[in-house]
């Protein structure tokens, strides 16, 4: 049986997601957001990485390290259609260069993968406690985790570790 699940952080996604559409003036409604949209993005990744065949010790060890767990999906493949009929597999870290509709930019997953590393709050201990997290605008984190979501259900029987 596996230990991170796929379909659990499609539900948190869709719960950022909602929360997000009730309204976000509340600092509270804001942190739930960030919360819940970083914590299915993590259980997303791992998944994929189990999946993949990446042992559950090695996965663990990252605890909460979202920029650490997208390292370890890049020596991951998933299988795309690059002609018809032919699937080839590419590196899955193609992940990081998905983009969010945030006009008048267009930032990537692995732009709010990397918020951290550029002073964002620290998932997900600032994020949970202490003042408002700094971060990406929270229905942007909540949009960040549906699309990781649905990568990794479009790519869960091709995706291996290399």
């Amino acid at each position: 049986m596996p230990e991170y699940s796929r379909a659990f952080a499609e539900q948190l996604a869709k719960i950022a997601t909602r929360v997000a559409a009730d309204g976000l003036s509340e600092p509270d409604a804001q942190r739930t957001v960030l919360y819940l949209g970083l914590l299915s993005t993590e259980i997303s990744l791992k998944a994929m990485l189990e999946q993949a065949g990446v042992p559950f010790s090695k996965i663990r060890r990252r605890s909460h390290n979202l920029g650490g767990l997208m390292h370890d999906l890049g020596r991951c493949t998933v299988a795309v259609q690059v002609t018809p009929g032919t699937p080839k597999h590419v590196p899955a870290s193609r992940l990081r260069a998905c983009t969010l509709d945030h006009l008048p930019a267009e930032p990537t997953v692995g732009e709010l993968i990397d918020a951290e590393s550029k002073g964002a709050s620290h998932y997900p201990h600032q994020v949970r406690y202490g003042k408002l997290p700094r971060h990406y605008p929270p229905e942007l984190v909540a949009q960040m985790a549906t699309k990781v979501a649905v990568f990794a259900k479009q790519h869960w029987q091709s995706i291996r570790a290399v």
